[in-house]
């Protein structure tokens, strides 16, 4: 499942809250010199104990999570998102 509409900001806020207080570490993320990084595109894969996220931002669409439903739900809990949600394609 994937949240979508995700403000910038917010969306921001979860990745570095995420990383920097609640254990998640970056599997991957957009190389950092890629020339449109943060302008156009940017994404990040996150694990933690065999769970993963995946952050997908764009300058059109804003921050995407994808994840599990019970993931994407804890979440919107605790960050105070609407959950919008979009199967993956």
């Amino acid at each position: 499942m994937k949240a979508i509409n995700i403000k910038t900001e917010l969306g921001n806020e979860i990745l570095a809250s995420l990383i920097k207080l609640h254990g998640w570490r970056v599997k991957s993320e957009y190389s950092k010199l890629a020339f449109d990084k943060g302008i156009d595109f940017d994404s990040y894969i996150l694990e933690k104990e065999g769970v993963r996220l995946e952050f997908e931002w764009t300058n059109w669409f804003e921050w995407e999570i994808s994840g599990s439903i019970e993931t994407l739900q804890e979440l919107a809990k605790n960050y105070g998102f609407e959950l919008n949600l979009e199967k993956d394609s």
